[in-house]
Formats: C-alpha cells, structure tokens, sequence
C-alpha cells in the first residue's frame, strides 16, 4: 500500500472532482434561474400613484408631434367636458402593465408639448376599460 493511504487513490480522487463539478453546476443553475427570474419579472406598479416617467429622456416638439401623428392614426380619440380620451388599438397596446404605463407618460408628455400645457386624459384599452389616467397636478396613474 502506498505511503498516502487513501488520499492517494485514484478513485477517490477522481470522485471528488466529479461531485465538486456536479454541485458547481447546480449552483451556477441556481443562479442563472435566480437572475432570469429578477430580469424577467414585471415591475410593481401600484394604482392610483404616480411614477416619474419611465422613460426620461428629452423629447423635442418634432418628436411629440410625431408621437401623437403615429399613435392617433390607429387610436381613437375624443374630447368630453375637457378631457382628452385615448382608446388605443389592439395593434399598439402594450402587454406589460410597465409598457402601459410608459406609454400614457410619453402621450402626455407629448401632448403637453404639442398643447403648451397640460390637460386631463383618460387612456382606454382596446376593450374600452380605462387603464391609466393623465391627471394634471397629480401626473399619469395606472387606474387598475
């Protein structure tokens, strides 16, 4: 028998080896499957509070103009008692509750520049239920 004893086995060492490698997988699944899920996860986004705008950059009054053409041509608009209401086309609508809201901020953003102020807007889905509103004072709020 050699002078290591078992620690100079073969087997054992090559067991070793084979057991660190198969929980080093394990780990490095556990954290690609941890990562993917905060990466992937949609953002809280509560009712009825405002968020700053989600998309900060500037926007120039050719830009708004430009939002409002693209987006009017597919959605309907109307104008009641001062408020501004949007239904916008299944085609555009976004899935993501982040992308709704992100959507009714860059609209009222524009609009505002378009307009020279603010104004009341009210955003519909394309089945008509109102999901986010543009308020004035308090800013655009997800409505469910």
């Amino acid at each position: 028998m050699p002078s290591g004893g078992l620690a100079a086995d073969p087997r054992i060492a090559t067991a070793r080896r084979s057991r660190a490698r198969r929980w080093g997988a394990i780990g490095l699944l556990a954290a690609f499957t941890g990562g993917y899920y905060f990466m992937t996860r949609d953002r809280v986004i509560p009712v009825g509070v405002a968020i700053p705008n989600l998309i900060a950059g500037p926007m120039s009054p050719l830009a708004a103009a430009g939002i409002l053409t693209t987006v009017n041509g597919t959605a309907q608009e109307e104008v009641r008692d001062g408020e501004l209401t949007v239904r916008v086309s299944a085609a555009t609508f976004p899935e993501r509750r982040d992308g709704q809201l992100a959507f009714a901020q860059q609209y009222a953003r524009a609009d505002e520049i378009v307009q020279g102020r603010k104004r009341a807007i009210s955003f519909l889905d394309p089945g008509g239920n109102r999901f986010a509103r543009a308020d004035p004072e308090k800013g655009v709020v997800m409505t469910r």
